[in-house]
């Protein structure tokens, strides 16, 4: 097969469908310490609004006024963060730690027992945390490029006066930095991939190694990452849509499910990136490490001596 992401992102489909299972753990694990972050919202937006009349707006409508106007509050619910920060904080490291058990699962595409997946997972969480500090350092021109786009738009709307201008530069610019957000992100990606792949202890030579897989290979690998990242908006803005338009603001059951189904998605087409690009990069290997075809042999032509000629072709019988 080719080494680009057309058969890739097909198989990486079927791949996260034959091992699903961890996929429900994830899902499971994120609902968990979604539901333990947000008692601290609950119970301080509830101790404002089971006293007020702008609860009713929130029951009867999706008034985004009222939602805004609780953080005006002395007593603003908002603040009650901490829980939500530390679940995400804690989801982060949770990921970071079964990334290796993950792309050992895909690699090998067979079941794993639980040892076998958490023996993985301790096995690269450290040399992923070092990945990762390496991969912290091309992040530092791209927030410089944000502040500089940022001044710009500010300095073109206000003491320019082109707020059109400004609104274009702003946009042009975050267009451009998550086009780049999104490179290092896969550049971190295929580090993570050869590292699971050839075993890799040294860091530093997965980092290297992956920018030049990423960077050599930009055109397939971006499109094979774009098409799931577009995959993951597109049901997104779907459901969005029924949210608003279809389910009535007292259906809150209806609208629990479908954020779960939402996050169940994206959970899954992150899933479906990593898988297709581990097939990605086997096929790749594979191709590298084939023998090259020699081309088929072609004697030369005899020379023939001054004034001499060529004996004709015997007649076909």
């Amino acid at each position: 097969m080719s080494a680009n992401g057309r058969g890739a992102v097909g198989g990486g489909a079927g791949l996260v469908w034959r091992r699903q299972s961890v996929l429900w753990w994830i899902f499971i694990v994120n609902f968990i310490l979604a539901a333990l972050g947000t008692m601290g919202y609950a119970s301080k937006v509830g101790a404002v609004l089971n006293h007020s009349l702008e609860a009713q707006r929130l029951v009867t409508g999706k008034d985004v006024a009222v939602i805004g106007s609780l953080a005006m509050l002395p007593s603003n619910p908002y603040n009650s963060g901490s829980g939500t920060i530390l679940g995400v904080v804690v989801f982060f490291i949770f990921m970071l730690f079964v990334e290796g058990g993950l792309l050992t699962l895909y690699r090998d595409d067979r079941r794993l027992t639980k040892g076998e997946f958490f023996e993985a997972s301790g096995r690269f969480f450290w040399r992923f945390l070092r990945l990762m500090l390496y991969s912290l350092a091309p992040f530092v021109p791209v927030f410089m490029i944000v502040s500089g786009v940022s001044k710009w738009s500010s300095s073109l709307t206000s003491d320019a006066g082109h707020p059109v201008a400004g609104f274009w530069v702003m946009l042009i610019g975050l267009v451009v930095v998550l086009f780049l957000l999104t490179a290092i992100r896969l550049w971190f990606d295929m580090a993570q991939v050869h590292a699971v792949a050839e075993d890799e202890h040294a860091m530093h030579r997965a980092w290297r190694r992956g920018f030049k897989l990423t960077f050599g290979n930009f055109g397939s690998l971006y499109w094979m990452y774009l098409r799931i990242s577009l995959a993951a908006w597109i049901v997104f803005a779907v459901v969005f849509w029924v949210w608003v338009k279809l389910v009535a603001p007292p259906s809150v059951g209806v609208s629990f499910v479908l954020s779960q189904l939402v996050l169940l998605w994206w959970l899954g087409t992150r899933l479906w990136q990593r898988s297709s690009e581990t097939l990605w990069y086997q096929r790749h290997a594979e191709l590298a490490a084939a023998p090259a075809v020699p081309a088929p042999y072609v004697p030369a032509p005899v020379a023939m001596a001054p004034g001499t000629e060529a004996m004709p072709e015997p007649p076909a019988v």
